[in-house]
């Protein structure tokens, strides 16, 4: 394989949970009193951090609300991940295939430690990466910063310029291409010409992206 390692984001790549935690999100606030429907929450905070939504919640919410409600609302994020969360269609048979051709993989996620953890777990997708999984909350700046790929690629001792990135947001492009990387751009939820800018090599099928990653 022309790689020594590919980088799996997880939201969005691995696993169908952007959607989902939108609407859980959505309802969580708007049964606080501060009505948001969950595109506007997707469109705010898509490839952002937890921290992001955070930040936008204290601010936006009068009076604010308790204490205890980032805990709430992780709460709430897990139980619907138990109930509903799938993987990303097709994902599966392209990480056998990856493994089966010996691939090293790994994951690298915008989300908290926990929550990532849980999102491989739920859909059975930890398997594939053997516990490395990476998340923001280990380094000192979250996409489109570097930071996390490169840390990514020195704990799985590969060189930035022989990793290959798959992201589905803006932020998670950017990142990958400052850190040397090169990426390819899920597009099935995100705008083609949105990666395409930030400078990734687009597909919209999960079933395409062996072939990229062999002809890349």
């Amino acid at each position: 394989m022309k790689y020594e390692l590919i980088i799996f984001d997880c939201d969005g790549v691995l696993v169908d949970s952007e959607r989902l935690v939108n609407r859980i999100t959505a309802a969580f606030f708007s049964e606080r009193g501060l009505p948001v429907e969950a595109d506007a929450l997707r469109a705010m905070f898509k490839g952002k951090t937890m921290a992001d939504v955070a930040r936008w919640a204290e601010t936006a919410t009068q009076p604010p609300l308790n204490a205890d409600w980032f805990y709430e609302l992780g709460i709430a994020t897990a139980q619907g991940f138990q109930r509903e969360l799938q993987p990303v269609e097709g994902v599966r048979p392209v990480l056998d295939l990856l493994t089966a051709r010996g691939g090293k993989l790994c994951v690298a996620s915008q989300s908290p430690p926990a929550r990532l953890m849980l999102s491989l777990t739920v859909t059975g997708l930890d398997v594939f990466f053997g516990g490395h999984a990476y998340s923001a909350a280990q380094v000192a700046r979250p996409k489109p910063a570097p930071d996390l790929f490169l840390h990514a690629a020195r704990r799985m001792g590969a060189s930035p310029e022989r990793c290959a990135v798959v992201e589905d947001s803006r932020s998670g492009v950017l990142a990958a291409r400052a850190a040397g990387m090169t990426v390819y751009g899920y597009a099935a939820d995100e705008a083609p010409d949105t990666l395409t800018e930030a400078g990734a090599i687009v597909f919209e099928s999960m079933a395409q992206l062996p072939h990229l990653l062999c002809a890349g």
